[in-house]
């Protein structure tokens, strides 16, 4: 079983010190307002300059701070950065994987507390448009670069990375087991991995009730907590249909026309049905930390 280590800070400690499901109250407070306007600003100006960069078949929402999620997210992981990197007592840049990054603002605003971010995915338009905007975004004292992910393999020597994050991507991936062995393989013992993922309350999406342990028992076979899982009220979760950027929720008459265009007409086209159901989803995020490696990760 792996385990839960004590915090040491006072019982008013910074409400993202933790591990486990995004709440309603993390966003009334304090530290999360300054967080996120030191991203919504640093999102400000990527935005501004896209033109510059931006391919018009990038499929990803532009803005992905504004999100049902991405509001508590992106202030999660970087809350945990930023203080994991304040504490680190070298001149050299350490060296942070950004997996399934798509093109955003955030390792740019990374990069700004003194980080070699790495991004890594395996949309060519993704390669594209990154190297475009690293020649019209500000990095200083970092610098952001872009390695494609080619079949399952990440690319990146063993060893090579100091800390690792992966913002909901995890749960769009079905061999999930085998992108958690490769961030073990390319983090150092005792490296960070900041992990957030989307789960599925209702049994069309995923990560579903029935999956989530097999994540649990992928994660803990590498990693151990660096802040500990906090049990969160049923009312105060966070999920899809509460929040500032809740998700749409659809009427009786779209509802119906959207089963009935998604599990008759789609089929009958020939085409791969969606979502009949509107999704359910809450967020979770853990901090964890790489574990001594006892024998050689292939």
């Amino acid at each position: 079983m792996h385990s839960q280590k004590e915090l040491s800070t006072p019982l008013n400690h910074h409400p993202f010190d933790r591990s486990g499901l995004a709440a309603l109250s993390d966003l009334t407070t304090q530290a999360h307002r300054e967080l996120f306007e030191i991203l919504d600003k640093a999102q400000f100006e990527f935005l501004s300059k896209q033109e510059f960069f931006r391919s018009p078949e990038y499929v990803w929402p532009r803005d992905p701070l504004h999100t049902w999620s991405r509001f508590w997210e992106y202030p999660y992981v970087y809350h945990h950065l930023k203080k994991w990197r304040s504490g680190l007592n070298t001149e050299r840049l350490p060296i942070v994987a950004d997996i399934g990054s798509g093109v955003t603002f955030f390792p740019f605003q990374v990069a700004k507390i003194g980080c070699h971010v790495i991004c890594a995915d395996p949309d060519p338009v993704c390669e594209k448009d990154l190297n475009r905007a690293k020649l019209h975004l500000p990095q200083d004292p970092g610098q952001v670069d872009f390695r494609r992910i080619h079949d399952t393999r990440l690319g990146f020597e063993n060893q090579e990375c100091d800390a690792v994050y992966c913002i909901s991507v995890l749960e769009h991936i079905e061999d999930f087991g085998i992108t958690i062995r490769e961030i073990a393989r390319i983090l150092k013992p005792g490296g960070i991995f900041l992990l957030t993922i989307d789960l599925d309350l209702q049994g069309n999406s995923e990560i579903s009730v029935e999956r989530y342990p097999a994540l649990m028992d992928a994660i803990f076979k590498s990693f151990d907590y660096r802040f500990p899982d906090s049990t969160i009220h049923p009312g105060d979760i966070l999920d899809s249909r509460k929040g500032p950027y809740a998700l749409f929720e659809e009427d009786g008459w779209e509802r119906r026309w959207n089963l009935i265009k998604q599990e008759l007409i789609k089929p009958l086209l020939g085409l791969k049905p969606g979502f009949s159901v509107p999704l359910h989803l809450a967020v979770q995020g853990f901090s964890l930390q790489r574990l001594p490696v006892l024998d050689s990760v292939p």
